[in-house]
């Protein structure tokens, strides 16, 4: 006889309901999750076929999250760059406009248009080591090494590694200019004794020299009256002047002229002019004496003062445009062959100066220590663009240069010209300070002309000012498109808070029914059932 077991026939109908319960049971513990976290999930695989979406969206906001980041760097940077390049253009500019209105009182402005330049020269050397978050603006690709030497260093010099003495911009100038005045400071030419008879005035004559330093006579002189000048046909040429004879003596109006040349060819005419009555210290004009030989003597005296202001007014000022341009070129890094750039210095043959050169090994203080990249496939090599140095991402396909260097041609130009107006500005007021001061604002001015007019200073702040609105309009752009991706996957992810409790109600009421059911049931007896 076969055994049934005790409600054997209804253990099916008990496990769905026990089973119903359960999954009544987890879509309760699903549905509070919901309620208390805000999400649908907390695994993606409980997204369904929406996790695909969500996985690409999150992947596009790790991403613009990265850009903004990026971005909120560079722009910083990029606007401290504006800002630095803003005032290294304002000095140069407003500089050069004391320069010229110097030219009104020349004798009060050459002092403190001096210490005025140097100050600003000092000024904007420190601009130039301006950095962010740690970065320094002005190096190029290299942010972390000090792109420019401190100011005492660059003006005076140093001492590098192995004892090498390394002349600053004080000396590099001193240098060039004493060799292109000479020992006389007139221009290496040689002058007759001032009692001499005639009055003779001789070029440079070691021939390295002479046409690279100092002046060299024009071809011809003309004189007037009692005077007589002729410049001779030798190599090298003298200048003589002398009298019609020697009891001869000038009348007021009397007068020479000649012509000095530079190394470059420009001319420069001296015209010396007797009268009965001279301004003390005249250049131009001499004193008609009780006799000849007083005369002549005053005339000499007279041409002494107009060598050395001609020399000091035209070569010297040159010199120091020249030296100081020369050392801005210099650099550590890079440069056409990869090695740095060494400035060119006077090369001598014994104590004559011949000619110019980069020193092996360097003498001079290399004042800019940041990348200096050269493009090599340029005849001739020429720097990269200082703007590309540095680059951020802001999408996908787009890129901003925010680069800058502290050496591009129109700061080099700048830093000369507040050196030029510095060191050959005037420190005596006599016949050829103005002459003087009229040819360093002449050179200076046309070296400060950089921080304005094109290509400038002003053309990268322009730049870099581009360079920052890009990156604002990346942000914008970005900010718009992130909130976009965010509300998609919102949609997805996020649970709304009334369908939720709604169905938390309802899964509530199913799972409360089913338990008075299921306990109604579990006390039902055959007993209870009868009756």
């Amino acid at each position: 006889m076969t055994t049934i077991t005790p409600f054997a026939a209804g253990s099916y109908i008990t496990n769905r309901n026990a089973s119903q319960l359960l999954t009544l049971k987890n879509q309760l513990n699903d549905l509070s999750n919901q309620l208390s976290s805000g999400q649908v999930s907390q695994t993606y695989g409980g997204l369904g076929s929406g996790r695909s979406t969500a996985l690409a969206a999150q992947a596009t906001l790790s991403a613009l999250n990265g850009y903004a980041s990026g971005i909120t760097a560079a722009q910083t940077r990029t606007n401290l760059a504006v800002t630095s390049l803003t005032q290294v253009a304002s000095i140069g500019t407003s500089t050069a406009s004391t320069l010229q209105n110097g030219l009104q009182s020349v004798a009060a402005n050459s002092v403190s248009g001096r210490a005025t330049a140097l100050a600003n020269l000092q000024t904007v050397l420190d601009t130039l080591n301006q950095s962010a978050a740690g970065n320094y603006l002005f190096g190029g690709t290299n942010t972390e090494t000090q792109p420019v030497l401190d100011a005492n260093t660059i003006l005076n010099g140093s001492t590098d590694s192995t004892g090498q003495t390394l002349d600053g911009l004080t000396d590099v100038i001193n240098e060039r200019v004493s060799a292109q005045l000479g020992t006389q400071k007139n221009g290496r030419l040689t002058q007759s004794a001032s009692t001499a008879i005639p009055i003779q005035v001789t070029e440079e004559s070691n021939p390295g020299t002479r046409g690279n330093f100092g002046f060299t006579l024009g071809s011809t002189a003309t004189a007037t009256g009692a005077l007589t000048a002729s410049v001779s046909s030798t190599v090298p040429a003298t200048l003589t002047v002398n009298l019609t004879s020697a009891s001869a003596e000038p009348a007021p109006g009397d007068s020479i002229s000649f012509s000095l040349v530079t190394p470059e060819g420009t001319s420069t005419t001296i015209t010396l002019t007797a009268a009965t009555s001279v301004v003390a210290g005249s250049n131009s004009t001499f004193a008609i004496g009780a006799n000849s030989a007083e005369t002549m003597k005053n005339l000499s005296d007279t041409l002494t003062k107009a060598l050395t202001g001609a020399a000091s007014s035209t070569l010297a000022v040159k010199a120091t445009a020249d030296a100081a341009t020369q050392f801005f070129s210099g650099s550590v890094n890079g440069g056409p062959g990869g090695n740095g750039v060494i400035p060119q210095r006077v090369v001598y043959s014994g104590t004559n100066p011949v000619g110019y050169a980069s020193p092996d090994p360097n003498t001079t203080v290399l004042w800019y220590q940041g990348e200096n990249t050269y493009d090599t496939s340029k005849t001739p090599p020429e720097p990269t663009s200082a703007i590309d140095t540095q680059s951020v991402q802001v999408s996908a396909t787009g890129t901003v240069g925010t680069g800058a260097r502290a050496n591009t041609a129109e700061i080099q130009n700048v830093l000369a010209g507040l050196a030029t107006m510095a060191y050959a500005l005037p420190t005596t007021n006599d016949a050829s300070t103005y002459n003087t001061y009229q040819a360093v604002a002449t050179k200076a001015g046309g070296l400060l002309a950089s921080a304005s007019q094109t290509p400038s200073v002003q053309d990268t702040v322009t730049q870099l000012t581009i360079a920052s609105a890009r990156l604002s309009n990346a942000s914008t752009t970005n900010k718009a498109t992130q909130n976009t991706v965010q509300n998609t996957l919102d949609g997805i992810e996020q649970a709304s808070p009334e369908e939720v409790i709604t169905k938390l109600l309802d899964v509530q009421n199913r799972l409360q029914a089913s338990y008075q059911v299921t306990s109604t049931l579990s006390k039902l007896s055959l007993v209870n059932y009868i009756s």
